[in-house]
């Protein structure tokens, strides 16, 4: 089967292609390439007067007409069609490159031509696009945001501005223009700055009516101020940026200092008003303003408008008021102060002499008579030698006695002489013991002022003092433990005469029986030496020490009276038996049947509960013959010793095999508990013989030493054997042949 080709394919569809192409290819060289053109190109020349100006060999585009090639390029070429711009357009080229002229300040190139410039709009069309919205304007340094409406009501366009050619503008435009808007605004605005306005104006009036004074704010009255005020004359932006800010700039002319001051207006002007000047006189100036001199009017230190090299001292100003006539110097701080020239105040602590007290509140002229200040004494005698009562046998001290507060009210420190007040002495009068002058010779001791009160009549001696205190004169303390016979435990409380009967404490014996002797329970048995039981603290209770004899006392022992052993206290205390029975032989128990040894059972902790030791005996006791108690086995009082000590002897009853199994209850019975018991001896059979389970009687109806097989085995061997016999034949219990 045949394959058709497509029709595209055939002879004759490939021939009619051939000869389209043939024939378009000769319309184009008829036509030269003007089939392609979209419309025809601009014909507009730029002259330079009367002559056209010629760009690549053209005076307009119009002459390129069918040279497609002059603009576009070949797609192998490796160009575009700016390339082909700048070609022709050299100068454009070299702005660009050097950043100058429009295209220069317009960051053009090669490939951004098409931003601006467009062909094929007619003959009479402009290559350049004419549009101020889309114009960068703002590249040039000139913004067109204040002139989106011109001044007058045609549409903004490039000739509004720019009359000629884009390239033509001329200052005088600006004014033109404006002038239409405010004839009287523009005339003083172009006198003030000049009418080069493009030397401060971008286009959006950054320097117009909206412009924030940051560098420099507008405050007071400079708020209200025309701008020309302080800008004349400036022409640039470098002229208004630069402007001064120092107030002598615009306001020389009034500044009635006459530059004495300097050009720091601010320290005492203001925005707000160039009058009513203020001056911190505290931190601009070495001489702050207090008290009066803040009210005072300046040109009353500052006449005639002085206001530097002035004086500072007091006297710069006060001299003619001075009543001292310069004799204190000029130093008038020492008593005058800011507040009130005549409220005068002099420290004189600064003289060696301080006012203090009553001198404080007397006025000057009391001690400087006549105004005389120096050379003034400073002696208490210098003042008050009128009013010495000791007619100077004191001398001129006062100030040992007397002081600032009050003259009459003297106190002499006797710490400072060799005889200190203290107790009683401290509220005496001065004239009790200084009868006569000078007090120098008064005595200092007791008996040179207590003579008459001595009721020892000089036996105790002439020093008071041992005795006495200068608390009260009858407050009589002795320190006994300055004698030989010191003063402890009761006898610290007694009163003297208690032991001291007459005026002569000297002659006091000392020994106990002195004071003691009645009553007297030992009728002197113990001789002298009371304090073998008694003591300072109290006479009674009395405590022997009974470590110190061949009977200590110990446990119970340590808290019975002397009297419950020592009966008859008219015996001596000594040779007193030792033995126990004869402090507790009542009530006995065992009538002597123990012995006398009661250390044995009882201890000196209590009598009662004895214990006994039965290990010493022939029959320790063990198991539960340990918690019995005596009287179990001992049942009479009078009867320890001889008892049995067979288990029978207390076991017998009740007994379940009356003597069947003998006395030697030990093979079962063991200490620790009668019951239950355990064969322990010997045994023929095992003890689990079949179903003894241990219980003897099982077995052993009678006696342990005869027994009964029939029992359990009363038919064995068809009872043809004697059953008595059994283990004869079965001696283990075993079964036999």
């Amino acid at each position: 089967m045949r394959t058709r080709p497509l029709g595209c394919m055939t002879f004759t569809a490939l021939v009619a292609a051939v000869i389209a192409l043939l024939a378009i290819v000769g319309v184009i060289v008829v036509t030269g390439n003007s089939m392609f053109s979209p419309g025809a190109l601009s014909a507009l020349t730029v002259t330079d007067g009367a002559q056209a100006v010629s760009t690549g060999g053209v005076t307009s585009h119009a002459q390129l007409e069918g040279r497609c090639d002059a603009c576009h390029a070949a797609i192998w070429s490796g160009q575009k069609m700016g390339d082909r711009c700048v070609a022709c357009h050299a100068d454009v080229a070299t702005q660009s490159a050097t950043g100058t002229g429009l295209h220069g300040k317009l960051d053009a190139n090669a490939a951004t031509c098409l931003r601006c410039h467009t062909e094929h709009h007619g003959a009479t069309a402009s290559t350049t696009l004419a549009d101020p919205r889309v114009f960068p304007h703002e590249q040039t340094g000139f913004v067109l945001t204040a002139h989106a409406q011109p001044a007058v009501a045609a549409a903004v366009g490039c000739r509004s501005c720019h009359p000629g050619s884009p390239r033509d503008y001329k200052v005088p435009d600006c004014v033109s223009c404006h002038q239409k808007l405010d004839a009287a605004k523009m005339a003083k605005h172009t006198d003030t700055y000049g009418a080069q306005c493009l030397n401060c104006h971008d286009g959006k009036d950054t320097y117009g009516h909206a412009f924030v004074h940051t560098t420099y704010a507008l405050t007071g009255k400079h708020a209200g101020a025309d701008c020309a005020s302080c800008h004349k004359g400036s022409t640039t932006l470098a002229a208004l940026r630069t402007t001064s800010t120092t107030c002598a700039t615009c306001h020389a002319k009034n500044d009635v200092h006459q530059g004495r001051l300097g050009q720091s207006c601010g320290t005492c002007h203001t925005p707000d008003g160039w009058t009513g000047a203020q001056l911190d006189h505290g931190t601009q100036t070495t001489f702050p303003l207090a008290g009066k001199h803040a009210a005072v009017a300046c040109e009353s230190c500052h006449v005639n408008r002085q206001w530097s090299g002035l004086g500072t001292t007091c006297a710069s100003c006060h001299k003619k008021d001075d009543p001292h006539a310069g004799k204190f110097g000029a130093d008038c701080a020492s008593c005058h102060n800011a507040s009130d020239w005549k409220d005068a105040k002099f420290d004189h602590s600064i003289t060696g002499f301080s006012l203090a007290q009553a001198h404080a509140s007397v006025s000057c002229d009391k001690c400087h008579a006549n105004k005389r200040f120096a050379g003034t004494p400073t002696t208490c005698v210098g003042c008050h030698a009128s009013q010495d009562k000791h007619n100077g046998v004191l001398g001129n001290r006062c100030e040992q006695c007397h002081s600032a507060t009050q003259w009459a009210n003297a106190s002499y420190n006797h710490n400072a002489a060799a005889f200190k007040l203290v107790g009683a002495h401290v509220g005496v009068t001065c004239e009790r013991c200084h009868s006569k002058a000078p007090p120098a010779s008064t005595v200092t001791t007791c008996v040179g002022c207590h003579a008459a009160k001595d009721v020892h009549n000089g036996s105790m001696g002439s020093v008071c003092e041992t005795c006495h205190k200068p608390t009260a004169w009858m407050d009589v303390k002795v320190n006994h433990n300055a004698f030989a016979f010191k003063l402890t435990g009761a006898h610290a409380g007694v009163a003297c005469s208690q032991c001291h009967k007459d005026s002569s404490p000297r002659n006091t014996p000392t020994a106990c029986a002195a004071c003691h002797n009645k009553p007297a329970s030992h009728d002197s048995h113990f001789g002298g030496v009371c304090s073998s039981c008694h003591t300072t603290k109290a006479w009674r209770p009395a405590a022997f020490n009974h470590a110190a004899t061949s009977y200590k006392l110990t446990g119970a022992h340590l808290s019975v009276t002397c009297l419950k052993c020592h009966t008859n206290p008219s015996v001596t205390y000594t040779g007193a038996s030792t033995v126990c029975a004869s402090c507790h032989k009542k009530p006995a128990n065992h009538t002597g049947a123990m012995g006398s040894n009661c250390g044995q059972c009882h201890t000196t902790r209590g009598w009662s509960p004895s214990t006994f030791n039965h290990s010493t005996t022939s029959f320790p006791l063990t198991g539960a013959h340990t918690k019995l108690l005596c009287t179990k086995c001992h049942t009479s009082p009078t009867s320890f010793g001889g008892l049995p000590t067979s288990c029978v002897g207390c076991h017998n009853k009740p007994s379940n095999h009356p003597s069947s199994y003998g006395t030697v209850c030990t093979l079962c019975h063991t200490t620790t508990a009668w019951l239950p018991i355990h064969y322990t001896g010997p045994h023929t059979f095992p003890m689990t013989h079949h179903g003894a389970g241990g219980v003897c009687a099982n077995c052993h109806a009678a006696t342990l030493s005869g027994y009964s097989c029939a029992k359990c085995h009363a038919n064995a061997h068809g009872g043809s054997r004697d059953q008595s016999k059994c283990a004869s034949c079965h001696p283990d219990g075993r079964g036999g042949d």
